[in-house]
């Protein structure tokens, strides 16, 4: 069951009712043409009682009524934020804040990169989930029984999951080890000019390659003992991003580009590498 959302006066007053909770599992579904070319069209809400479906065609300007989505107290669920964050902000025009992405989260728990929405509730709850829906037209109206199946089934379980991955983190003392990382992953959505995309080489090409292999080495080595993926630590792009930056920058100027977790755990390390 559900609540289907297409005026800003029921906007406005199922706002008022979402900033009252202290956690919300949310999704999106939108037609994007070209990188910045994007259209919200359907914006999913579970608050843990009901799940709405509120309509971004029909309300195309939520004006202020959406203010639970910016709450510094509500907790917005999310699995793989990326693109939702992305699609909220072209209907809004507002940044996001207070997140929580099972997918990250997943990573940071288990060493599996990446997993789908469908793949982790099959995992931890035994539950199939449909997915036949996922190339539709979400931009057409009115919606079709299967389309609207398929969005309510995708924030079903959101707030399940939260609920047992925040335990782990906690547990395992890496929760803020994910808040870290999306609010680094917000930052570079809304301010792709700080990121540095190719700086030049300072060493031989082969010396270059041999730093990478035993740098790689390192990376893979605390990944094992802190039972995080590799990938999620330090994918081997950001590998090579990152050792340019040293050589060009210097440790301690380069450190400040990442997360204060990564840096704890590779530092002295990368120091003695260096040496």
């Amino acid at each position: 069951m559900f609540t289907f959302i297409d005026t800003i006066q029921d906007l406005a007053f199922l706002n008022n009712e979402l900033l009252e909770k202290s956690y919300l599992g949310v999704d999106t579904e939108f037609r994007r043409t070209t990188k910045d070319n994007m259209k919200l069209a359907l914006l999913q809400i579970n608050d843990g009682q009901e799940i709405y479906l509120i309509d971004a065609i029909a309300i195309k300007d939520p004006l202020d009524h959406a203010s639970f989505l910016f709450s510094h107290s509500v907790v917005k669920i999310f699995h793989s934020c990326k693109e939702d964050i992305e699609a909220i902000f072209s209907w809004t025009n507002k940044e996001m804040m207070n997140i929580f992405d099972t997918q990250l989260a997943h990573s940071f728990l288990e060493d599996e990169y990446a997993v789908s929405y469908q793949g982790l509730v099959k995992k931890k709850l035994d539950i199939d989930l449909e997915k036949k829906e996922t190339r539709s037209n979400w931009l057409r109206r009115p919606l079709s029984d299967d389309q609207l199946k398929y969005a309510v089934l995708d924030v079903e379980y959101l707030i399940h999951l939260y609920q047992e991955q925040s335990e782990e983190l906690l547990a395992s003392k890496k929760f803020d080890w994910l808040m870290q990382d999306i609010e680094r992953l917000i930052r570079l959505i809304f301010n792709q000019d700080d990121f540095v995309q190719e700086p030049l080489r300072t060493i031989p090409k082969s010396q270059e390659n041999e730093l990478f292999f035993k740098f790689n080495e390192l990376i893979e080595s605390i990944a094992y003992r802190e039972k995080i993926n590799s990938t999620l630590f330090f994918s081997k792009k950001a590998q090579k991003d990152f050792l340019r930056l040293v050589l060009m920058n210097g440790v301690s100027q380069s450190l400040k580009g990442i997360t204060v977790w990564r840096e704890g755990l590779i530092k002295n390390d990368l120091i003695n590498l260096l040496k």
